[in-house]
């Protein structure tokens, strides 16, 4: 009975924010993020499917790169919440809280006050960080969610919050970051790229998904 409490509670929370979020993804995505708004409240609550490519990257070669002139990336503090609400939704800022208060780290880009871009670390895989049991060894930290408004994109922003997270990584003392990447990512793809050399970065195996309701069926093919 409570399990069903909270997710009717979870429904009437989705639309109930949804007329706010709208209006936000409409100002920062256009069309497209009106439709991620209601697509996560009713497509992806019954059948979700996805996966992509694991790469793995090593952190000793990771060099740091300086956001553009006029930005900086930052750890989020309890005192940011407020503002990066002028750049999630109301139901990813819920998210983003509950993911901070278990350890993981976001990371945000800001220029000046307003917030215009995240990413975030993880030291270990769990159903709030992804839905695909992925094989994270001891030594790799997770890296996952890189977002830039698209109108701050094309100007090194991405390439700046990416190395970041590479440099948390290796400060907590990881030796590898793993992300996951949709092989029709292509921004995502470049991003890797550009963060390093050939000889840093390797692949690590594929993974596909599909969750209906409540239950997943996930498969990692390794690389060979």
């Amino acid at each position: 009975m409570m399990k069903l409490r909270r997710k009717l509670s979870g429904y009437l929370d989705d639309w109930r924010t949804f007329p706010g979020d709208a209006a936000l993804g409409y100002r920062n995505e256009g069309l497209r993020g009106v439709r991620d708004a209601l697509v996560t409240r009713t497509v992806h609550r019954v059948v979700r499917t996805g996966g992509g490519v694991i790469f793995a990257q090593r952190l000793d070669a990771a060099v740091d790169v300086a956001p553009p002139a006029g930005v900086r990336v930052a750890e989020v503090t309890d005192a940011d919440w407020p503002a990066l609400a002028t750049l999630v939704s109301r139901r990813d800022l819920a998210r983003f809280r509950r993911l901070a208060a278990a350890g993981r780290v976001c990371l945000v880009a800001w220029r000046e006050t307003r917030p215009i871009g995240y990413a975030w670390v993880a030291d270990r895989i769990g159903s709030d960080v992804s839905l695909c049991p992925l094989p994270l060894p001891a030594h790799a930290a997770y890296l996952w969610d890189l977002y830039v408004l698209p109108s701050e994109r094309s100007s090194g922003i991405g390439s700046a919050l990416a190395r970041a997270r590479l440099a948390v990584a290796r400060a907590h003392g990881f030796r590898e970051g793993w992300r996951l990447i949709a092989r029709a990512n292509l921004a995502s793809l470049r991003t890797l790229k550009k963060s390093g050399s050939d000889g840093e970065i390797r692949t690590v195996g594929e993974i596909r998904f599909v969750k209906l309701f409540s239950r997943l069926h996930a498969r990692f093919i390794p690389c060979e």
